[in-house]
């Protein structure tokens, strides 16, 4: 099974770029092996339409879910796509919103004013159901709360329910660098008082502590780390973009795409696994 995560630009201009999307896409039609799995972050809700119709008539997408009519009654900008096709089923669909109802769940009064940033899939691949987790993190240099409280949605969700299949990709705004020995330097480090303790534990819970659930980097479990080259980063000479899955799913090899990054400011992180 091919997965690929990529944050697909669409805020500028606000009413979306109809060529720039149709780039995209020709660009995924390309591919000599097409994802099973895509998940888009920042998908223009202006251009829901177009991304329907280019993503299941012209590369055959089958099934579709998305964030983008909650990103408009939000009133926010952009929202997330799943599409999958091939052996994938969808058989549930999370939002932002979802969670935030349910926050008591998980003894939590957090809730997110950003709900179209969080995208809960569950998938069945033949005999295993996997859940998917799209996510995007809001800058935190605009937004330093709103950018903590959706990642400590996130991880506190995993964290209190049953350890099962899962993979949690997308544009999580952190770590701000990566040492050679491993390390990640968040962007807690430049926030103040009581925000820096939040923020970093919430980014190195995300970065660090979904081992806890049996899940890894699945970047850094195929390539080890050492100096960043120009093939592992994904934005602005960062690494901010990332793709963790359970072990048990045999992930077998994870990317980023060269090519992908010239149609938006972001790099396509992509995965096979041997289920």
């Amino acid at each position: 099974m091919r997965v690929l995560s990529w944050n697909v630009n669409g805020t500028f201009p606000p009413q979306g770029s109809p060529d720039l999307i149709t780039n995209q896409i020709e660009w995924l039609d390309s591919l000599k092996t097409q994802p099973e799995l895509l998940l888009l972050q920042e998908v223009n809700p202006n251009r829901r339409d177009l991304w329907q119709e280019l993503l299941t008539d012209h590369i055959g997408y089958e099934t579709m879910r998305d964030t983008l009519d909650i990103a408009v009654e939000q009133d926010n900008s952009n929202g997330h796509i799943t599409a999958t096709k091939g052996e994938l089923d969808v058989i549930e669909t999370t939002t932002g919103l979802d969670l935030n109802e349910n926050a008591t769940w998980i003894d939590s009064d957090l809730s997110t004013a950003y709900p179209e940033k969080l995208l809960v899939t569950s998938i069945e691949y033949g005999n295993v159901t996997i859940e998917v987790w799209n996510i995007r993190a809001v800058p935190g240099n605009s937004y330093p709360e709103e950018k903590l409280t959706i990642l400590e949605l996130a991880y506190q969700y995993i964290e209190e329910g049953e350890e099962k299949p899962r993979i949690l990709a997308g544009d999580l705004n952190t770590p701000q660098r990566e040492l050679a020995d491993g390390q990640a330097i968040t962007y807690g480090y430049k926030r103040d008082g009581n925000l820096q303790r939040r923020g970093l534990t919430a980014e190195l819970k995300i970065l660090k502590g979904l081992g806890h659930f049996g899940m890894i980097d699945v970047f850094r479990a195929q390539h080890g780390y050492g100096d960043i080259d120009l093939l592992s980063v994904s934005h602005d000479g960062r690494r901010i973009d990332h793709l963790f899955a359970s072990e048990i799913l045999s992930p077998a090899d994870c990317w980023y795409s060269e090519t992908g990054a010239t149609y938006s400011d972001h790099a396509p992180v992509l995965a096979d696994f041997d289920i």
